[in-house]
C-alpha cells in the first residue's frame, strides 16, 4: 500500500505479528475439511482489528491515505447501492462488510517484516501438504496436459488455497530475491490444481522483467499509469470473457463442449451479460449492489456455485460502469507504491478473471503484507539513495557561500576546497586514516604553507578539507612555525 511515510516501530510490528498468528489459526479453517475446524475460520476476521489497533491507541501512527480515500469512497459506493436496491439481502451484508474489512486492513501503516511473510508462507505450504497428502488425489494439471482436450472435469486436485496463493507467493518471492521460496511456492501452485495460476505466474515475472528495465517506472506517477492501463485492459477483457472464449473455442475448433472448460462460469456468465445489456440507464451506472452476483449464481447453478467465478464481471454487476472504473483506479493507487507491489496486482487481476478472490481474507492478508513490506523497502532504500547526494549538494553549497563571501566565514571552519598546489604539497600533510574512514568522511588536513584559493567552486572529494588558522593582526591567516 502506498502510505504516508516509512511505518512506525514496536508497536506496529507487534500488532503485525499478533495478526500473522490469528491469521494462521484462522487459515486452518479453510484448509482441512474437519467440521471442527470449520468455526476456527471466522478468526480471519479479527485480522483488519488488529492491523488498525495502533491507529486507535497510538497518537503518532500513521495511515495510508490512498487506501482512506478507498473506504470512504466504497463506504459511500455500496450505500447507495442499498438505496437503489439490491437483489438480495443477506448477500449484500455479507459482501459489504467483508470488503470494507479488506479495505481497512490496508489503511494502516504498518511495520512489516519479511521474516512476517516468510512464517506465514511456510506455514500455509505446511497446511497445503498435510491436505494434499491426506486427500491423495493426482496431481490435476498433469491430468488436463495428458487429456489433450483442454477439459477441466479431471478429478485430481482442485486446492484454491494453494492454487490461488501459492502464485502471490511466486511473484512475490521471486521479486524480492527468495529463490527457494519461490520455488516452494511454485510448486505449490502446481499441485493446486488452478490453470490461471500458472499463467498469473508467467504474467508477474514478465510484468517484473518490464517494470525493472523501465527506468522512467521507478518514478511512482508513471508506474500509477502504466499499472492503471494494464488493470484496465485486463479488467475489459475479463468482462468480457465470454465472446472471448467463445470465439477462441471456436476458432481453435476444441472438440469438448465450451462449459467442460469453463466448468459453470459460462451459464453464469450468459446470464449476466443479458442482464447487464437489458438493465436501466442508471443500474449500468451504479449496479444492482454488493452481493447480487452471488445470488444470481446460486440461482442458475441450482446452489451448486455460490459465486460467478469471475471478479471482474461480479464487480460490473455489482457496482455498475462507475463503480468498476473506480475500484480500479483505487487497486491501481494503491499498489503503485512500489514496483514488488504493481507487479502483483497485474498477478492478483489476472486470477481475478476466473475466480473470486477479491472477497476471501485468507487470500487478501498475505497480499496485505507483500504490499506494505515493499512499499516501506524501497522507501527506505529511496530515502539511503538520496541522503548522500543532499549532503554533498549542502556541503558544496556551503563551500560556495563562503567563498563568494555571502556566508561568514568563521576562523577554524572546515572548507570543502581542493588547493591547486595540491600536486606540490610537501610531506608535512598528515591524512588520519582510520577504518571508518574509508567511506566518505571529512579529514583535517593541516598544512604548514600558505594555500591559493580557487577561483571558483570545484566539484569536492570528501577525503580532502583543510582546517584554514586563525587569522594574524593584518587578518591575513599567519603562518605557523
Amino acid at each position: 500500500m502506498m502510505g504516508t511515510s516509512v511505518a512506525d516501530g514496536p508497536i506496529s510490528r507487534l500488532a503485525v505479528s499478533i495478526a500473522c498468528v490469528v491469521y494462521l489459526v484462522g487459515y486452518a479453517g479453510y484448509c482441512f475439511t474437519d467440521p471442527q475446524l470449520h468455526s476456527v475460520r471466522y478468526l480471519v476476521y479479527a485480522v483488519p482489528a488488529i492491523l488498525a489497533a495502533p491507529l486507535l491507541f497510538q497518537g503518532n501512527a500513521r495511515s495510508n491515505k490512498a487506501a482512506s480515500a478507498y473506504l470512504l469512497t466504497y463506504l459511500s459506493l455500496g450505500s447507495l447501492g442499498y438505496l437503489m436496491g439490491v437483489k438480495d439481502t443477506g448477500s449484500f451484508l455479507n459482501d459489504f462488510i467483508i470488503m470494507v474489512l479488506i479495505i481497512v486492513s490496508f489503511v494502516p501503516t504498518i511495520n512489516v517484516k519479511v521474516e512476517h511473510i516468510r512464517i506465514v508462507f511456510f506455514c500455509s505450504l505446511a497446511y497445503f501438504a498435510l491436505a494434499f497428502f491426506v486427500a491423495g488425489h493426482e496431481v490435476r494439471l498433469f491430468q488436463i496436459l495428458e487429456s489433450g482436450t483442454g477439459s477441466g472435469l479431471e478429478k485430481g486436485y482442485d486446492n484454491n488455497e494453494g492454487g490461488l496463493l501459492g502464485p502471490i507467493y511466486a511473484v512475490f518471492f521471486y521479486a524480492t530475491g527468495g529463490r527457494p521460496q519461490f520455488l516452494l511456492a511454485l510448486v505449490m501452485s502446481l499441485l493446486g490444481g488452478k490453470r490461471i495460476g500458472v499463467i498469473a505466474i508467467l504474467v508477474g515475472v514478465v510484468a517484473l522483467f518490464l517494470f525493472r528495465r523501465a527506468t522512467a517506472l521507478k518514478e511512482k506517477r508513471n508506474r500509477f499509469i502504466v499499472l492503471l492501463v494494464g488493470l484496465a485492459v485486463i479488467n475489459i477483457a475479463a468482462s468480457n470473457l465470454l465472446s472471448v472464449s467463445e470465439y477462441l473455442h471456436q476458432r481453435l475448433h476444441i472438440s469438448v463442449q465450451i462449459e467442460e472448460i469453463m466448468l459453470g462460469r459460462h451459464a453464469i456468465a450468459v446470464e449476466m451479460a443479458e442482464d447487464i445489456d437489458s438493465r436501466p440507464l442508471v443500474k449500468s451506472l451504479v449496479g444492482y449492489g454488493a452481493g447480487s452476483a452471488n445470488a444470481l449464481a446460486m440461482l442458475i447453478s441450482d446452489g451448486t456455485l455460490s459465486e460467478p467465478h469471475n471478479d471482474w464481471l461480479k464487480i460490473l454487476y455489482d457496482y455498475g460502469i462507475l463503480g468498476s472504473i473506480i475500484i480500479t483506479v483505487f487497486i491501481a493507487l494503491v499498489f503503485s507504491s512500489s514496483t514488488t507491489g504493481a507487479v502483483i496486482a497485474l498477478t492478483n487481476a489476472i486470477i481475478m478473471t476466473t475466480d473470486n478472490v477479491v472477497i476471501y481474507l485468507f487470500y487478501q492478508f498475505p497480499i496485505v503484507l507483500m504490499v506494505a513490506y515493499s512499499s516501506m523497502r524501497e522507501s527506505r532504500a529511496s530515502e539511503t539513495a538520496i541522503a548522500p547526494e543532499a549532503q554533498h549538494d549542502q556541503g558544496q553549497a556551503g563551500m560556495n557561500s563562503a567563498i563568494s563571501g555571502s556566508k561568514p566565514f568563521v576562523p577554524g571552519m572546515r572548507i570543502a576546497c581542493r588547493p591547486q598546489d595540491a600536486d606540490q604539497q610537501d610531506g608535512s600533510e598528515r591524512r588520519r586514516r582510520t577504518d571508518s574512514d574509508r567511506s566518505h568522511r571529512l579529514v583535517p588536513v593541516r598544512s604548514r604553507h600558505r594555500f591559493k584559493w580557487p577561483a571558483v567552486a570545484t566539484m569536492y572529494y570528501p577525503r580532502r578539507a583543510i582546517r584554514v588558522p586563525p587569522p594574524g593582526p593584518q587578518g591575513r591567516p599567519r603562518d605557523r612555525p
